[in-house]
């Protein structure tokens, strides 16, 4: 009888909704809590969150930000959240780095002559309208350009790292340019920072360091890295050319998209959900972070779909400059200084939105075991898999639990994340329905939960403040 209660009230909800999902993934919850079992039910069922996501990545499109798709992607998220029924939507501000990408082209001219795939790095300077053409110099990590030093002036370096994972790798994307240029480098190109690039660069941003030459910078493949890399190992002289377009022009206004469904009782108490809106320029960010923000969207909008508003206002942002330097969740920090001791708790999904694995925490070590009570009605989301741990927050989130919020971060299955991160395969089609819906139903259960939850998350602290 349960069974059929809560499918029968998914299917009077769904009435007026997106198109409905015909989810095969998930079983039905079965807790002691209805209201939110029917919540969880009728979120893994809704079609609205998997729509939206088709309009921001194929109609709006990339969303380089400063670029006129983030600026018709702000305008989409605001009339989004108005059509939604917040109770308040608004705009605030954000100054931010304005780079284009422009035109750009590599080719091996010798021994051999093929074309090479790059992608411009966010921030890189271009070739001032010239061609380089210059020698390649390939090493393995940073220990090995410095060991081979004095070979680098007037060469190309290419940094051809082992992969071992991103947190490694993405240093030569951030430093290799500023390390290749402090020893006469004319321009540094870099292994895409990914296990599996299957033919797609992989761009993100990088930066300079005061007092060395700006070189230009591109991601290679890897599959192009590992050619060129293997050819200088064999003893070869791969000579490459190499043009760039982009270009940093003064900073620009963009803004973060704010949308709040009022609490009933104590409306003054915050609970932040968020993604972030602006994405790279090539593909249409889908899983970074296009995911995300629906997923922040539609969990928060089903709350009002079930007629389940809650106890304390839930606040959906969509950040602006997440991916050129986190400029977004620092404006935030300053613009709502006054009121950060109301937020009780700030939610960040920026993992992609593959299967739901539950969240990470950065709170107190009690905030961490009372979100996994809260969240245990949501683990049949992901039987066997699912936590609620200790971890990283979010890079928007992250200024405000430096200041105290307690930091909550989606998870979802990462096993093929990075195969298309920062990359023109990230795009609407790499998102399956029900996995996108699971992850809907997660961050709604939990929303639920702590906005509800009589005792506030920031009332559960260890006596000596430790995580």
């Amino acid at each position: 009888m349960r069974y059929l209660i809560l499918c029968l009230t998914a299917l009077v909800l769904m009435t007026g909704c997106g198109n409905p999902i015909e989810n095969r993934t998930y079983s039905l919850p079965n807790g002691p809590n209805a209201e939110l079992d029917a919540l969880v039910t009728a979120a893994l069922a809704d079609g609205y969150t998997y729509d939206k996501l088709g309009e921001l990545c194929d109609t709006v499109g990339h969303r380089l930000v400063a670029s006129e798709g983030m600026k018709q992607a702000i305008t989409w998220s605001a009339q989004a959240m108005r059509e939604a029924g917040f109770d308040s939507v608004w705009l605030e501000p954000v100054t931010v780095p304005h780079w284009t990408r422009g035109n750009e082209w590599a080719r091996c001219t010798a021994p051999v002559a093929f074309d090479l795939d790059i992608s411009g790095l966010g921030r890189s300077v271009g070739t001032e309208g010239e061609v380089i053409e210059a020698e390649i110099m390939a090493v393995a990590d940073f220990d090995e350009l410095e060991a081979r030093a004095d070979e680098a002036a007037g060469k190309i370096v290419l940094f051809n790292p082992d992969w071992r994972g991103y947190g490694y790798n993405v240093q030569y994307r951030v430093k290799g340019a500023s390390r290749a240029a402090a020893h006469g480098a004319v321009a540094a190109l870099v292994r895409s920072a990914t296990g599996v690039s299957l033919g797609a660069p992989h761009t993100g941003t990088m930066s300079y360091e005061d007092e060395i030459p700006r070189i230009p910078t591109a991601a290679l493949t890897v599959e192009e890295a590992g050619r060129l890399f293997r050819m200088c190992r064999r003893g070869e002289t791969p000579v490459v050319k190499l043009y760039m377009e982009a270009e940093n022009h003064p900073d620009a206004v963009s803004y973060n998209v704010i949308g709040d469904i009022r609490g009933t009782e104590t409306p003054e108490e915050i609970v932040l959900v968020c993604g972030h809106l602006d994405s790279w320029d090539v593909g249409t960010g889908a899983h970074d972070d296009a995911g995300g923000c629906v997923a922040a969207l539609g969990a928060a909008r089903m709350l009002l779909q079930q007629d389940l508003r809650p106890r304390r206002t839930v606040r959906v942002v969509h950040f602006t400059c997440e991916e050129m330097g986190g400029h977004g969740g620092r404006a935030y920090k300053e613009a709502h200084a006054a009121e950060l001791d109301r937020h009780i708790a700030a939610i960040e999904s920026d993992g992609g939105v593959a299967a739901p694995r539950g969240f990470s925490v950065r709170a107190d070590s009690l905030v961490i075991v009372r979100l996994e009570e809260l969240c245990r009605p949501m683990a049949f989301l992901a039987p066997g898999q699912w936590r609620v741990h200790p971890g990283w927050a979010g890079v928007d989130i992250g200024p405000i639990v430096e200041a105290g919020v307690p930091g909550i971060g989606h998870r979802a299955d990462g096993t093929h994340y990075m195969d298309v991160h920062h990359s023109r395969a990230d795009t609407f089609d790499k998102v399956d329905p029900d996995e996108l819906a699971g992850n809907v139903a997660a961050i709604a259960g939990l929303l639920f939960q702590v906005a509800n939850s009589p005792a506030s998350l920031r009332d559960f602290k260890n006596p000596d403040g430790g995580h």
